[in-house]
């Protein structure tokens, strides 16, 4: 299968624009693309002008500055809020209750629906759905990725046509001791590959899913998830930290132990 690592176990729809060459520029790991999320985002809307309006909103107030939809809108033209670093295109749909927070850039055509977070640090492909009561955080979804009910994916990448079922969780922290808690100490993730743990130099990471993710209702992805392209995860399982190879089909724990690489 080649380099287990390499992100053609991953992605085969990368859009060609700036924010993917810098966003996925020099990363040797999939993962390692993380590191160059803010900075992809902020090069990404520095040069914008503020364009459009919302005419249903709220700004909320510091030190959680944001924007809260009072109704639903469908937009006709794209939307930039430069203060807030909040880009939103043209075709897309906000719904009421749904809340966009400071360096969002969204595609034209996704979709946000009611009562979505989307907690900054965020870039949705065109097609995409941010679903009801769905939170996202420094996280990337190629295009028409799917997370349309009761969702949570934090510190992710999703590649594109990738269905994450209601209830889904990408968790991207480990547990902690108390003491680790108390002093606020986020100790470094590791990956695990070859039946060994590697370091990954970061202390938050949900998971790398391949195109064509098929995640089923209430799975939960642990932290330093790697899972290839074309892949399925059977609803309710606990998928364990580690490399998975494509076409993965993991409907237990047995599964997981002989797939991961």
């Amino acid at each position: 299968m080649g380099n287990p690592l390499a992100l053609d176990q991953y992605f085969s729809h990368i859009p060609q624009n700036a924010f993917f060459e810098a966003l996925l520029g020099g990363a040797q790991r999939p993962f390692d693309a993380m590191r160059n999320l803010t900075p992809a985002l902020e090069a990404l809307v520095a040069g914008l002008k503020p364009q459009g309006q919302l005419p249903a909103h709220r700004r909320t107030a510091a030190p959680e500055p944001g924007l809260q939809l009072r109704e639903s809108i469908y937009l006709e033209s794209d939307f930039f809020d430069a203060e807030l670093k909040i880009f939103v295109g043209k075709g897309s749909l906000l719904e009421a209750g749904a809340t966009l927070k400071p360096l969002t850039y969204l595609e034209p055509g996704v979709q946000v629906r009611q009562g979505a977070y989307i907690r900054g640090g965020f870039y949705a492909c065109r097609g995409s759905v941010i679903g009801h009561t769905t939170e996202v955080k420094n996280s990337v979804f190629f295009s028409h990725v799917e997370a349309g009910h009761f969702t949570y994916v934090g510190d992710s990448l999703i590649g594109a046509h990738s269905n994450l079922g209601a209830g889904t969780k990408v968790s991207n922290l480990e547990f902690r001791s108390a003491e680790q808690k108390r002093d606020e100490i986020f100790p470094e993730l590791n990956y695990r590959l070859g039946g060994q743990n590697h370091p990954s130099g970061l202390s938050k990471f949900g998971a790398v899913l391949g195109d064509g993710t098929e995640a089923g209702c209430n799975s939960v992805i642990s932290p330093m998830v790697l899972l290839g392209k074309d892949s399925w995860v059977l609803p309710n399982l606990c998928l364990p930290k580690g490399v998975y190879p494509p076409q993965s089909r993991l409907f237990n724990l047995e599964d997981c132990r002989k797939a991961r690489l």
